[in-house]
């Protein structure tokens, strides 16, 4: 039913690189070897502008940090190794992280981006499911736990499918998610026509219609 686990792309977003502890040892040579950081520097201020480093312990230099001397602007990183960069990393002026960008299909463009609140925590994910750069699903996220969704399933850019999760604060992850409804705007009206309640196995537990629109759904026999 969904083109996406949210879980299963937080595998891949995973904890941000952290920069500001290898800033005190940076030197103004690039290193010649291939797991130590490599600078950078501007040319008339002198202030650092590019930071290479390994962020997967590969071996070799295989993530960008982008500057403005220790004021952490994004990190790109190349996580399998094609050159081509998989994951970027943007941060405000308190160095926190504010969004999350991924390549899902390895090809150099960000096709969902996580977004977190101010205490580093998961806000939502924006997903292109058909990587053509228009983001048509949205999860929305508490305790970093999924609480619902809200997808354009046609293109059109107006949302047709809407879950709804239980929301576990003691979730791990890779826990699989508990759906509780799945409407559905079957004519693409732009109201829902058709709604799965699901008992908490996962099973449909009864089918919903409304078919005028009003918002009343009257269950299916």
């Amino acid at each position: 039913m969904r083109h996406l686990s949210g879980l299963r792309l937080l595998a891949n977003v995973g904890a941000p690189f952290v920069l500001c502890g290898m800033l005190a040892g940076c030197s103004t040579q690039a290193s010649t070897v291939g797991d130590a950081p490599q600078a950078k520097y501007d040319a008339t201020s002198g202030h650092l502008r590019e930071l290479a480093f390994d962020a997967t312990h590969s071996g070799r230099n295989n993530a960008i940090g982008f500057m403005d001397g220790t004021q952490i602007q994004r990190i790109e990183v190349d996580e399998d190794g094609d050159g081509q960069v998989d994951r970027w990393e943007f941060y405000d002026a308190r160095r926190h992280l504010e969004r999350v960008g991924i390549s899902r299909h390895h090809n150099g463009s960000i096709d969902a981006m996580a977004f977190y609140g101010e205490h580093g925590d998961l806000e939502r994910i924006e997903v292109s499911t058909r990587a053509d750069h228009l983001f048509d699903r949205i999860e929305f996220y508490q305790f970093e736990s999924l609480r619902r969704v809200e997808e354009d399933t046609n293109g059109d850019g107006r949302v047709d499918k809407w879950e709804t999760y239980a929301v576990d604060s003691h979730h791990a992850a890779g826990d699989t998610p508990t759906i509780l409804t799945a409407v559905f705007d079957d004519v693409f009206r732009g109201t829902p026509t058709r709604r799965l309640v699901y008992r908490p196995d996962g099973t449909v537990l009864r089918v919903e219609q409304d078919i005028d629109g009003d918002g009343n759904f009257k269950e299916i026999h």
